[in-house]
């Protein structure tokens, strides 16, 4: 309890903790929650209680709902608003008293459901704003997946003057529970308090003093010092009921004891067939339970209900609740006792009227499948319908809760059914378990009606061999996916789009293998039949795949994929929305992507929010981390930290709900890049060190070593050379070259140099260096590798003492990361610039490559690189008999009109042509001309690098 209050008192203080307590049933766990949230109200807590029961698991955020809705429904419309109405839609998407807020889903994608534990972390929030907030959740190794995932989230974002508590049985937590828990504890983030059995004095003192000497020690002998058992057992012998409290023994159950078994059955035995009558429809009801709806189950006459509850709340075997109308039981153990003591036909029955009731009242589905799925007969077509409604209905946000819906909906169909109505249930049911990662059981199902699906349409037949196929691809199994593809590719129409589609992921296929000249001739193939059809749709596929393609390459197909990528990109333009999703998604991230690798930062973050945004509104979320994750990844080289580290956050958010380990891995080590950047180093390392964890237990794929060299990197900023030469040479690949896209080595080889000079290892670092040289002449389009390049060069010459050509190499590194768009990287460029500068006597100059370099990190938030100039800087101050007036600047765009200032002004915010136009009351095709002019005026190519030279000028002038 001393923890309990420690944790109370930091978040009184504004901090944010969170607490978990273990133990087996009937241990105590409820009860020493209980005392927390008693010190809680005393500290001036608002207390928010929910419990996870063990007959419902499967409804969808059943513990949250026990925990907030009532809170949240008495507040008043005024307080409610204050939420926000996107968040007062989420939640009135699940809470029943905030039903009327809710917004329609939509087409909400699967893998988005961090939505919803968005809001409910905002409400939490507003709510502690208030006041502190105690949120205990009990019994949660019984929480439903859905709830489980805002734990979780709430674990990993806490809120500030908020108190999480948890209860849970000890050892017995779900895989996915306690992998949860296991790595918030890892992290510090969450303190685990184990609960052990009382001590003989400690029975003694439970029960009053009143039980003694050779009774007290068998009883608690009997008992193993459990308190639940201790208080039914004494009871049964007579003894004080009343000597403690009613729940004294904790909140979750499991096997009851034979000895308490028996001590139940005499209070049972003791009610009157009316009042055993309602137990047993409790038990049905839920926990805590409706009294009207127990009542309607029991079949119980208007005249006989209130002697019939009064009854039952007078054997203290269920307990009235703070809410009017609902009841609970004195302790799970004992419902769970009732419920099997009912017997399974009087449980069919029951469940059998309380569907029937529910469905009346126009209860949530979930509420009434889980009745429908424990009292139907197999060929009930009434209740296939509403379980398969029900999982539809689950997918969206508890894809866990909608893989048992369709489970049991097939379980219910008869051997005779439709194989239509089969194929559309299994197919439904592959997709959740793909949104929960199961992808074995996926493909499981899918195997199981292959042969059923070949008497179906060619196109379900086809569609049904191509969701195995990327099952089975996911898993690794290439070749199969292969396969499976070819002869998907049989059944399609030839002319298609959905025949292109399958060639398409052929030819990705074949490029995981290595396999790169069958690649290029599918999609050759592609090229050559969507040209001679003019179909814009095709062409747009073909090229925008031919481009993701080329930039896995070091050959002349770079060029090609440069061109292949214009090609797409304005075709892309031309395309509707209604053109673009859901069918020419994949296209769109194939775009995405290659804007990226070509280095077209802006235009990449354009095309990534227009993908982002179909996504949404189609439901067909399967591209959404990838898009989210290159939209951070080209915020972070433009230097746009702070909004690259958001997206990053949304990127691993998003991939954890999606449970897929690799992208986890993989958005985890753009959050470690993030971080690292900013200056946040100790953040940057755990995180680094954790994606570095999740990649090494997943097959490797084309992205497996970015953990490792997103971490080595941090490493080597913060110091730590050997360590972080190690990730980068050995954990992330760089030994087995051929199998990292080359196109994405320059940055991190660059780190390798840093690395390999600090240790003193010149000739290891000169072949590094050579290494990436080599890159940069082979794609010269794309001048932040060749910036890379360069540094790399520059920093070994200065290491050789080369001064004068380490100078020359630092001033290209500058201009190309400048020409690139890459502002952090020209800041350090400059950095290195003014050292050597210093060292050969230019002090003036090294100033005022200092000074701009000062400016940028800090216009970016580059905190660490700040540090690191501003060092430079004072140790220049200290230097004596030299002049520390800086050369006067002249600015290109001092005669730029009004007008052009302010448009540049709004290009180095980031902002499209749309919205400059917007702000300034002009046509985007006046942004446009505008544009054009100044590219040619001040000799840049594209929006990027004009927002660099600008950021620059300002850099140099002190502005």
């Amino acid at each position: 309890m001393r923890s309990l209050r420690e944790v109370l008192k930091v978040c009184a203080d504004g901090g944010t903790a969170a607490v978990s307590v273990s133990g087996e049933p009937g241990i105590g766990k409820t009860r020493l929650l209980q005392e927390a949230c008693k010190t809680g109200q005393e500290l001036g807590f608002r207390i928010l209680t929910g419990g996870a029961t063990e007959l419902e698991r499967e409804i969808p955020y059943s513990v949250l709902v026990d925990a907030l809705d009532q809170p949240l429904g008495a507040l008043p419309d005024r307080q409610l608003r204050a939420l926000g109405a996107k968040n007062l839609a989420e939640l009135g998407r699940f809470l029943p008293s905030l039903r009327t807020w809710a917004a329609p889903l939509s087409a909400a994608t699967w893998i988005e459901r961090q939505q919803c534990h968005h809001s409910v972390r905002m409400t939490l929030q507003y709510l502690a704003e208030q006041q502190p907030v105690v949120l205990v959740l009990d019994d949660v190794h019984w929480a439903d997946h859905a709830s489980l995932e805002i734990i979780a989230h709430l674990l990993r974002s806490g809120v500030p003057r908020c108190a999480l508590l948890l209860a849970h049985r000890t050892a017995q937590l779900p895989e996915v529970h306690a992998a949860a828990l296991n790595r918030a504890a890892y992290e510090g983030i969450l303190t685990s308090l184990g609960l052990g059995p009382l001590s003989l004095t400690e029975t003694a003192q439970l029960l009053g003093g009143q039980v003694r000497g050779q009774e007290l020690a068998e009883l608690h002998h009997d008992c193993g010092g459990n308190p639940f058992y201790v208080r039914e057992l004494a009871w049964a012998r007579g003894g004080p009921h009343d000597a403690v409290d009613d729940r004294a023994g904790g909140g979750d159950s499991g096997r009851v004891p034979a000895v308490v078994q028996g001590a139940l059955d005499q209070e049972i035995r003791a009610l009157s067939s009316r009042s055993r009558r309602l137990l047993y429809a409790a038990a049905v009801a839920g926990e805590p339970f409706d009294l009207g709806l127990a009542v309607l189950i029991a079949g119980l006459a208007e005249d006989e209900i209130a002697a019939t509850a009064d009854e039952l709340v007078a054997t203290q075997l269920v307990q009235e609740t703070k809410t009017f109308g609902r009841l609970s039981f004195r302790h799970p153990l004992i419902r769970r006792a009732v419920y099997e003591r009912s017997g399974y036909g009087w449980r069919r029955a029951a469940h059998r009227r309380a569907a029937q009731v529910l469905t009346a009242r126009g209860a949530d589905l979930s509420l009434r499948a889980h009745h429908i799925e424990h009292s139907s007969d197999i060929g009930d077509p009434a209740a296939v319908a509403v379980l398969a409604e029900a999982g539809a209905a689950a997918a969206a946000r508890a894809p866990v809760t909608a893989v048992r819906w369709f489970r049991a909906a097939l379980r219910l169909l008869p051997a005779d059914a439709a194989t239509e109505q089969r194929l559309t249930l299994v197919m439904a049911l592959s997709e959740v378990l793909n949104a929960c990662g199961r992808l074995r059981e996926s493909r499981d199902v899918l195997r199981a009606v292959v042969e059923l699906a070949s008497s179906a349409a060619p196109a379900d037949h086809a569609r049904m061999l191509v969701m195995l196929a990327a099952t089975e691809q996911g898993l690794g199994n290439t070749t199969e996916g292969q396969r499976l593809l070819t002869a998907a590719l049989m059944l399609a129409p030839p002319d298609s789009v959905e025949a292109a589609s399958y060639k398409l992921e052929l030819a990705k296929s074949h490029m995981v293998l290595g396999a790169w000249d069958r690649a290029v001739a599918i999609l050759a193939e592609l090229k050559t039949t969507a040209r001679s059809r003019a179909d814009r749709r095709l062409h747009f596929l073909a090229t925008a795949a031919s481009a993701y393609l080329a930039t896995t390459q070091l050959n002349p197909r770079l060029d090609d994929g440069l061109s292949d990528l214009d090609e797409s990109a304005r075709t892309l333009d031309t395309l509707t929305d209604c053109d673009v999703a859901p069918g020419l998604l994949g296209g769109l991230a194939d775009v995405v992507y290659a804007d990226v690798c070509f280095e077209r930062w802006t235009v990449g973050v354009e095309h990534a929010d227009r993908g982002i945004q179909l996504c949404r509104s189609t439901g067909r979320g399967q591209h959404v981390v990838d898009l989210i994750h290159l939209k951070a990844v080209a915020l972070l080289v433009q230097g746009s930290l702070e909004r690259a580290l958001a997206e990053a956050e949304n990127a691993v958010e998003t991939a954890l709900v999606l449970d897929h380990p690799p992208m986890v891995a993989m958005t985890e080590a753009t959050r470690c890049w993030a971080l690292s950047l900013l200056g946040h180093t100790r953040q940057a390392l755990t995180v680094g060190a954790r994606s570095v964890n999740i990649a090494a237990q997943v097959p490797r794929g084309v992205s497996s070593w970015h953990a490792s060299l997103s971490y080595g990197a941090a490493l080597i900023e913060n110091g730590q050379y050997e360590h972080g030469r190690e990730q980068i040479t050995t954990v992330g690949g760089y030994r087995e070259f051929g199998e990292i896209l080359p196109t994405s080595l320059p940055y991190w080889l660059r780190w390798l140099v840093e690395a390999e000079v600090e240790l003193g290892r010149l000739d290891r670092a000169a072949q590094v260096v050579e290494h990436l040289e080599v890159i940069a002449e082979t794609a010269p389009m794309m001048r932040m590798r060749i910036g890379d390049a360069r540094y790399a060069r520059s920093r070994l010459l200065l290491a050789r003492g080369e001064v004068n050509d380490a100078a020359v190499s630092a001033r290209v590194a500058v201009a190309a990361y400048e020409k690139s768009g890459t502002l952090v990287e020209a800041a350090r460029s400059r950095l290195l610039l003014g050292r050597i500068l210093s060292g050969i006597g230019d002090f003036a100059t090294a100033e005022r490559e200092l000074g701009a370099a000062l400016s940028v990190a800090t216009h970016c938030g580059a905190a660490t690189l700040v540090e690191r100039v501003r060092r430079v800087l004072d140790e220049l101050e200290v230097e004596p008999g030299r002049s520390r007036q800086p050369c006067p600047a002249v600015s290109v765009f001092a005669d730029l009109t009004s007008r052009q200032r302010e448009i540049v002004n709004r290009v180095v915010l980031g902002k499209t042509n749309r919205q400059i136009s917007t702000e300034l009351h002009v046509s985007e095709k006046t942004v446009e001309a505008h544009l054009s002019r100044l590219f040619t005026r001040l000799g840049v190519a594209s929006r990027t690098e004009l927002a660099a030279r600008a950021v620059a000028d300002r850099a140099r002038r002190g502005t």
